[in-house]
């Protein structure tokens, strides 16, 4: 999928997406939703490494500036051996790193990072370090099948269907595996059924959920919702104004967004109070005005309480602190199930 990128000014398609709220299946949806830009389809195309999209059919002859040839290097995260692959980690590649991690022949590697194995090199396949790299040394598809912890199996799986984030931020060194046995062997040592999954995923990863539908194909229209926590009233609001706070770093965004509504009610309100907490979920809208930019305006036309009357209103005659920074995040509300989650309104 493709996701506008405001400071490049055109859109972008990454291998592991996370975090990226509003995606659109082509780079001409995505420009089209996103800028009158003459050049943003162009630009996007040419910014994006060479997935192989049947509509576009880019594969440029070089990877990236640098290059790179199988080399034998530590894997230092999984196989605690030597290994022979392209798969080596990118800052390997830099002056000052290559002579110590990178080697033409096994016995180097071997002698300066595993002297006492016997069994030094790994001649099986490693977990790949850098796995938003595949785009440009996998074919014909990028994205190679691995497995997979599946927690709500209690076992491994095998596909190209894994969380994003697992293929992000190194994660993929500790999450996604080349054999099944190495998958369980960490996460699942007791199962008797682990992996629980070991078919190979071909073709795009989505195809077996839509019974393989061509590219030109509309698909059924997935809804791009987000959920975040409402405190005061033990609920999830459905919505994307929720506070700035919420999403001033990656660590509050994983805390406090959620695509699912039952992941938001679970992790804030427990298993117990779930079922409760699903039928209180309501849907936050932004207060619709003539002119947007104007902010006093958009403010006059949000909830508030009128706290002697244990009541929610929004007349536009809010008071003017609860107008001010540092005051309307607290006072002033897109609805009024919102503020009365906060505020009491055993008065209405």
């Amino acid at each position: 999928p493709w996701f506008f990128d405001a400071t490049a000014i055109h859109c972008k398609s990454e291998m592991h997406q996370t975090e990226t709220y509003v995606i659109y299946r082509t780079a001409k949806e995505c420009c089209e939703a996103n800028t009158e830009s003459d050049s943003c389809i162009q630009e996007s195309q040419d910014s994006h490494a060479p997935f192989p999209f049947p509509i576009y059919w880019v594969r440029p002859n070089q990877p990236p500036p640098g290059g790179r040839s199988r080399k034998y290097f530590p894997d230092l995260s999984n196989k605690l051996n030597c290994v022979y692959s392209l798969r080596y980690e990118d800052w390997m590649m830099t002056d000052g790193y290559e002579g110590y991690y990178l080697f033409d022949n096994a016995k180097d590697c071997c002698d300066m990072w595993y002297p006492t194995r016997t069994d030094c090199p790994d001649t099986g396949s490693i977990v790949t370090p850098d796995a938003e790299d595949e785009a440009w040394y996998m074919g014909p598809y990028q994205g190679s099948n691995y497995y997979f912890p599946d927690f709500d199996m209690n076992s491994c799986a095998r596909g190209r269907d894994y969380p994003a984030w697992m293929g992000d931020n190194d994660y993929e060194k500790h999450y996604l595996f080349v054999e099944g046995y190495e998958c369980c062997n960490k996460f699942f040592p007791t199962s008797s059924n682990c992996p629980y999954e070991t078919d190979a995923q071909h073709g795009y990863y989505w195809e077996s959920y839509n019974e393989r539908r061509p590219n030109s194909e509309a698909l059924p229209t997935i809804l791009n919702e987000t959920y975040y926590p409402d405190l005061g009233s033990d609920t999830c609001i459905k919505g994307e104004d929720y506070p700035d706070w919420m999403i001033k770093d990656d660590v509050y965004k994983r805390l406090y967004l959620y695509k699912e509504k039952e992941g938001c009610c679970e992790f804030w309100f427990g298993h117990a109070s779930l079922d409760d907490c699903l039928a209180k979920i309501y849907e936050s809208t932004p207060s619709a005005v003539a002119d947007p930019t104007n902010t006093t305006a958009v403010l006059l036309a949000m909830w508030y309480p009128v706290i002697e009357d244990r009541k929610c209103i929004n007349d536009g005659n809010t008071p003017d602190f609860m107008l001010e920074d540092g005051f309307s995040t607290w006072y002033l509300f897109n609805t009024e199930e919102e503020c009365c989650g906060t505020f009491d309104c055993s008065g209405v």
